[in-house]
């Protein structure tokens, strides 16, 4: 097979970025990458905050997340393709990888709270939102940047991987697959550098909103 080289590479990126279609691929990756990201962030918190107040709850969802997180992304891919339409099978794929990432930070936070803080807002007087506010959410914090920091690699190589085996239209797994098929190794290695460079961009504005709306929950 030809090795191409990094001059190579740049000029297959050069072309490739001059074209429309190059622009709507990696929107839509990054589309259905996000929506499944934000699913399960938000399921995750919700999950999690629930697991800290009900035992119940945590001793019946504990099961499920293990076997969730178990589970290998192409084993996963398969058998969401039996009962998921092809397009939304990336955003599935990244919810159910994203999932336990997010829920085991915030349920770790949650646990390594200083329940004493808590009992001493409420004997003062403070409200549920602003024990959220003022100490709940900073004593979490560093737990779930480390959890969001985690989830977002694991965002891009599943939802990518996902894409490469549902292969759906519009998206850079496709595209990869066709390049593998055809032997387009300078365009392969092209859409490489693609998925790094959005990955890493992605990666920093997501964590810089969310010290953004940190910041502004606790004013």
């Amino acid at each position: 097979l030809p090795i191409p080289t990094p001059a190579d590479t740049l000029c297959a990126l050069a072309r490739m970025a001059v074209k429309p279609d190059f622009w709507l691929t990696v929107g839509m990756s990054l589309l259905r990458i996000c929506a499944g990201f934000a699913l399960a962030f938000a399921a995750g918190a919700l999950g999690a905050a629930a697991s800290a107040q009900w035992s119940l709850f945590r001793r019946l969802a504990a099961p499920l997340i293990q076997l969730v997180r178990s589970i290998p992304v192409a084993v996963f891919t398969i058998v969401v393709f039996l009962w998921v339409s092809r397009p939304y099978i990336p955003s599935t794929i990244v919810f159910l990888t994203v999932l336990p990432v997010i829920w085991g930070g915030v349920e770790a936070g949650l646990e390594n709270a200083d329940r004493q803080l808590w009992e001493m807002a409420r004997t003062f007087g403070m409200g549920r939102w602003q024990i959220l506010r003022r100490i709940t959410l900073p004593g979490i914090r560093p737990h779930v940047a480390a959890a969001v920091t985690t989830a977002l690699g694991f965002a891009w190589k599943s939802g990518i991987a996902a894409e490469v085996i549902g292969t759906p239209d519009g998206s850079i797994g496709a595209v990869f697959y066709q390049a593998k098929i055809f032997l387009q190794t300078s365009e392969l290695l092209a859409w490489t550098v693609v998925v790094v460079a959005v990955s890493v961009a992605f990666e920093k504005l997501f964590m810089f909103l969310l010290r953004l709306i940190l910041k502004k929950l606790k004013m």
